[in-house]
């Protein structure tokens, strides 16, 4: 296969998703504007998801990237944006075409570790994938979610039981992965060289 052909495979799957996409929602944009995203942008800024939102720190959100460097609400969206992009590209480009449920644990995953919600019913669907896919690991991320909903008031300043439970999540999953590419079977190694055949082979051979 060409060099191309993982691209060629990509694009034949995510242009005419998003084309369906934009076509479903092209009369309602027309016809209601922005409502056509009914109360999503409100609940954005609501959860602390907003970039500037004061609502960001109240909640723990971004809990591990506020680790690397204070103040994530001002510039976490963008990172998370390109980072996901990533994840996906790389999903598409080498993930296992067999196997798409591997592919969605990842990218769901990712998503839940960079924005650490609050709300625990939300990983129902990194449940229902690792049900799928079987990397148990990965069930690490519902725990940490039930963990930080019920200290959140529970516990005076319970914003770090939540990022303790996203670190040893993800540090499970790291885990994990290091020990099934250690695991992961050897590349076959090129055959040798046929040895010369003996010199009464003919007489072998009859």
């Amino acid at each position: 296969a060409s060099p191309a052909e993982p691209i060629r495979r990509a694009a034949a799957i995510v242009l005419p998703a998003t084309a369906v996409i934009a076509l479903g929602y092209l009369p309602y944009v027309l016809l209601s504007h922005s409502s056509v995203l009914g109360y999503l942008t409100g609940y954005v800024a609501e959860e602390g998801y907003e970039t500037g939102s004061t609502a960001a720190d109240d909640k723990n959100r971004y809990a591990l990237l506020r680790l690397l460097h204070p103040g994530p609400e001002t510039w976490a969206l963008p990172v998370i944006a390109a980072v996901l992009l990533v994840v996906v590209a790389w999903v598409l480009l080498r993930g296992d075409p067999q196997r798409p449920w591997r592919g969605a644990l990842v990218v769901t995953g990712t998503a839940f570790l960079l924005m650490t919600p609050g709300y625990p019913w939300y990983a129902l669907l990194v449940v229902a994938l690792v049900a799928l896919d079987g990397r148990w690991e990965w069930l690490g991320l519902p725990l940490a979610g039930v963990a930080q909903y019920v200290t959140a008031r529970a516990v005076d300043d319970g914003a770090w039981v939540g990022t303790l439970g996203y670190a040893v999540a993800g540090a499970a999953i790291m885990t994990g992965w290091a020990l099934r590419a250690r695991r992961a079977p050897q590349a076959p190694q090129a055959p040798q060289a046929a040895s010369a055949p003996p010199r009464n082979w003919r007489n072998w051979r009859n």
